[in-house]
């Protein structure tokens, strides 16, 4: 499962999304599943528990404009089901869909640090400079898993 997420109408806050929306495009395979959302939601514990592996895209606040990450996620330990908010984190999430379904899917978090975060839907020059190289990340990571 890819699952990008981010605002498109906040400049580079739509990272997750907009690369989403174009590796949907791309992938044709019937084994991989691609989301694009603005924001993750509980009801996506469901998809989350039935995959083997989950890689999550979204724009970084820190780091240097322009920084690729691929860092692994956990799900957080200490998620109470009542803990919903509007800032929901992959951690959460994983730990929402063990918590339901009894299942801990392998999870990765690929980022790309953004620089402008306010209303637009153009990505600032550090961010359009690095995009390219963005994409290849989560594609190879999609190829590493099916291979």
């Amino acid at each position: 499962m890819v699952l990008g997420y981010g605002n498109p109408l906040r400049s580079d806050d739509g990272i997750g999304w907009k690369a989403a929306v174009l590796l949907k495009q791309e992938l044709s395979s019937p084994h991989v599943l691609v989301i694009a959302a603005q924001q993750l939601a509980p009801e996506m514990a469901a998809s989350v528990a039935g995959c083997s592996c989950v890689l999550f895209l979204d724009a970084a606040h820190d780091g240097q404009a322009g920084e690729i990450r691929l860092k692994p996620v956990r799900r957080d330990r200490k998620f109470n089901l009542g803990d919903f908010s509007h800032d929901f984190s992959p951690s959460a999430l994983l730990a929402l869909a063990f918590r339901l379904f009894d299942v801990e899917p392998q999870a990765q978090l690929l980022t790309l640090s953004g620089a402008d975060f306010e209303l637009g839907e153009r990505f600032s020059p550090p961010v359009e400079m690095a995009w390219n190289r963005f994409l290849e990340a989560a594609r190879s990571a999609v190829i590493s898993v099916e291979s």
